[in-house]
């Protein structure tokens, strides 16, 4: 009976240890404030060397900017007005952004 209340006790200690130990730890993110004031998260995947990404809309359904979050857990930003797009070379550009910066 002592050897069940023993093992019993020390399964319980080893399971309390696994939850404080998991919790305990998480995964640290990049933060940025989109233009509608809200904290966006994002992660940095160092298995695949990449930032997660964010393109940040304005109200007009027109992008502004394009955050990565970066391997030194900081915010790489990069701005529509840093990109010569306009109505007639916008297809040259793959991906949403920095197509999304003018509205046709």
């Amino acid at each position: 009976m002592k050897f069940i209340f023993g093992l019993t006790v020390l399964l319980v200690a080893v399971f309390v240890n696994e939850i404080s130990v998991s919790s305990g730890t998480s995964q640290p993110v990049c933060g940025y404030k989109n233009a509608e004031d809200e904290m966006i998260f994002l992660k940095y995947f160092p298995y695949t060397k990449k930032g997660e990404e964010y393109v940040d809309f304005g109200k007009d359904g027109i992008c502004l900017k394009k955050v990565t979050c970066s391997e030194t857990f900081t915010n790489q930003i990069e701005e529509c007005k840093t990109f010569p797009v306009t109505c007639e070379n916008k297809k040259k550009y793959n991906g949403v952004f920095p197509a999304c910066c003018v509205k046709c």
